[in-house]
C-alpha cells in the first residue's frame, strides 16, 4: 500500500489500541495489613505486628539490665559497650562468661513454655490446661532426675526431658482422647499425673545422699544458676527446627477454636490435628523445662495476657513465646535483685507472681460479680 491509499484510511479502520482493565481494588479487613512479596501476598494483624515489635524493644531492654545487675554493679551503658567490645577484659568476661549464658538460658526457656503454653490451652480450651499442670513438666523433671542420680554421664542429661515428657503425653492420652471435647477432665488427669511423676522423683531424690543430689533438688525448684550454652544452644536449635511445625498448624488451631464440628466441616481432621498439636506442645515444654527446671506460672500467664492484649483475634503463639521470655527474666532479675548477695531458684519467684495475678483476677471477678 503506497502513501496516497494509507492517507484515506478512516479513523474507523484503524486498529483500536489494546486496554487491560486495573485489577479491582482488594478489601482489606480492619485490623490486618496486607503484605505483598512478589505474586503471594500475607494478610497479617497489624496490632499483633506493633505488639510484637515492642515486646522485641522491651525484651532487649531487660537483657541489658539483667547484664548489668549483680554482685559487681554494671551501668546499662557500661554493660552494652563490653557486648559490642568496647570495655576492658575483666568486665567482658563477667557478661561474657557469666551473666549472658543466664540471660539467654532463661529467655530461650520462657519462650518454650509460653509457646507451648499457649498451643495446649488452645487445644483444650481452658486456661489452667499448661504443661506446668497436666504432667509434661514433671515427666521431663523425673527422666533428668532419673539419668543424673543413677547414670554417670559426665554432662546434663537435656536430652532426656522429652524421654519423660512423652511418657506423661501418653498417660495423659490414654486416660483422656478427647481432650478438645473434655478440657476439665484433661486438666484433672493431668494435675494427677503430674503429683505421681512429682512423688516418684522426690521418693528417688530421698534415695540418695543429701550431698548428692543437692544440685539436683535445687534444680527441681526452677533454678537458671550456672545455666550456660552447652543447654540453651542445643534446645534453641531444637526450637527453630521445630518452629516450621509450630506455624503450619498455627492454622489448624485457629480453626479448632471455632469448635470440632465447625472444624470438621471445615475439612480437618481433627483427631490426627489434635494428637499432633498435643505431641509438638508437649516437646516444646520438655525442651523448655530442660534448662532450668519445671518453672511454673509463666506457660498460664503468657497466653492469657497476649490473648488480653490482641483481644482474642488471633492464636497469640508467638506473643505468647516473647511475653515467655520476657516474664522469666523478669523473675529472674528480680530473685537476684531481692534475694541479693543470696541465690534463690527462679522457679520461687513466678511462684509469688503467679499467686499475685491470680489473687488480682479472682478480686476482679468478684468486684464484677458484684
Amino acid at each position: 500500500m503506497d502513501k496516497s491509499m494509507s492517507q484515506h484510511i478512516t479513523a474507523s479502520e484503524r486498529p483500536a489500541a489494546s486496554f487491560t482493565p486495573a485489577p479491582p481494588a482488594r478489601h482489606i479487613p480492619y485490623g490486618k495489613w496486607l503484605w505483598q512479596f512478589g505474586n503471594k501476598t500475607l494478610l497479617v494483624e497489624r496490632r499483633a505486628v506493633l505488639l510484637g515489635a515492642l515486646l522485641m524493644l522491651a525484651l532487649v531492654a531487660m537483657s541489658l539490665l539483667a547484664v548489668s545487675i549483680g554482685s559487681a554493679k554494671l551501668t546499662p551503658w557500661l554493660a552494652l559497650k563490653a557486648l559490642f567490645g568496647e570495655s576492658t577484659r575483666m568486665v567482658e568476661i563477667m557478661v561474657f562468661k557469666i551473666r549472658l549464658p543466664r540471660v539467654v538460658a532463661v529467655l530461650v526457656a520462657g519462650a518454650a513454655m509460653g509457646l507451648s503454653g499457649c498451643m495446649i490451652q488452645t487445644l483444650v480450651r481452658n486456661r489452667l490446661a499448661t504443661p506446668d499442670m497436666v504432667g509434661v513438666n514433671e515427666g521431663a523433671t523425673l527422666a533428668i532426675t532419673f539419668f543424673t542420680l543413677y547414670l554417670t554421664l559426665g554432662s546434663w542429661p537435656w536430652w532426656a526431658a522429652p524421654l519423660g515428657a512423652v511418657v506423661a503425653a501418653v498417660m495423659l492420652y490414654m486416660l483422656c482422647r478427647n481432650p478438645g471435647e473434655q478440657g476439665y477432665l484433661f486438666v484433672v488427669i493431668g494435675i494427677g499425673v503430674s503429683e505421681l511423676m512429682r512423688a516418684v522423683g522426690e521418693f528417688l531424690m530421698s534415695t540418695e545422699s543429701i550431698v548428692h543430689v543437692s544440685s539436683v533438688y535445687f534444680w527441681t525448684m526452677g533454678n537458671f544458676v550456672g545455666q550456660g550454652y552447652s543447654v540453651s544452644l542445643p534446645v534453641a536449635g531444637l526450637l527453630l527446627l521445630l518452629s516450621p511445625a509450630v506455624i503450619y498448624f498455627s492454622r489448624q488451631l485457629d480453626v479448632l477454636r471455632l469448635g470440632l464440628p465447625t472444624a470438621q466441616s471445615l475439612g480437618v481432621n481433627v483427631s490426627r490435628v489434635q494428637v499432633a498439636i498435643l505431641m509438638l506442645a508437649i516437646l516444646i515444654a520438655a525442651l523448655g523445662t530442660a534448662i532450668g527446671g519445671p518453672v511454673v506460672f509463666i506457660a498460664m500467664a503468657a497466653p492469657i495476657i497476649a490473648t488480653f492484649l490482641l483481644r482474642g483475634r488471633i492464636v497469640p503463639l508467638w506473643t505468647a513465646a516473647m511475653l515467655g521470655a520476657l516474664l522469666l527474666l523478669l523473675s529472674d532479675t528480680l530473685v537476684r535483685v531481692l534475694a541479693d548477695p543470696h541465690e534463690v531458684a527462679t522457679g520461687i519467684m513466678t511462684r509469688i507472681l503467679g499467686g499475685i495475678m491470680l489473687f488480682i483476677f479472682l478480686l476482679r471477678d468478684k468486684g464484677q460479680a458484684d
